[in-house]
């Protein structure tokens, strides 16, 4: 004769393990699905690339239980598992459609360099949108490692691209800036040679 199992006491051990469990945005980044705006989704590309990069730190951590007591089965440093998910969580919002600015700077330097940044992405970032995120993930890599004592030497090599990455958009800007300035002089000329066409179109 076979015996007969009762399953409600594993659906509540299942249910009391779940709830021990706090998913964490780098957790939640396996889920999404990447934004279709060119520039949003080469930045999203980029930050989900940085959040990965050190591993499984910041995912949330499950544990092993026994009689007395839960018991981890892995430790992170703390601050690194921050940084990861503070680039989960900006890669998360921009499949949101949400506005994902550039870190803010700390001092007068690095303000004009992010100045330098904002102006150049609102230019060029529709036309050259991978280079533009590019620039934009190398300056928050920067400022963002930069607060965590290990990560120091991976914010320097941010930086280092930063100051490649920065001037290289900025010279895209002057061409998208150039071009339509260009375009205007044309538009603006035409509209001198013929202002009758114009009229005609103002009154339609």
């Amino acid at each position: 004769m076979a015996m007969k199992i009762d399953a409600r006491p594993l659906v509540v051990l299942a249910l009391a393990l779940a709830g021990c469990i706090n998913f964490s945005p780098l957790d939640d980044l396996e889920t999404v699905t990447p934004p279709t705006d060119p520039f949003q989704a080469a930045l999203f590309k980029n930050y989900a690339f940085l959040a990965r990069s050190f591993g499984l730190v910041g995912q949330a951590q499950y544990g092993s239980f026994d009689q007395t007591a839960s018991i981890p089965l892995t430790q992170t440093e703390e601050t690194v598992a921050d940084l990861a998910n503070a680039y989960a969580d900006k890669a998360i919002k921009l499949t949101r459609d949400e506005l994902v600015e550039p870190e803010p700077s700390r001092d007068i330097k690095t303000h004009e360099q992010r100045d330098r940044l904002a102006r150049a992405l609102v230019v060029a970032r529709d036309v050259y949108p991978r280079d533009a995120a590019r620039a934009q993930a190398d300056w928050d890599c920067w400022r963002l490692n930069l607060k965590v004592p290990s990560q120091a030497a991976s914010a320097d090599k941010c930086r280092q691209s930063f100051e490649i990455t920065l001037p290289r958009l900025e010279a895209e800007a002057s061409v998208v800036t150039a071009e339509k300035a260009k375009l205007d002089a044309e538009k603006k000329k035409a509209a001198e040679a013929h202002p009758e066409a114009e009229d005609d179109s103002a009154n339609r």
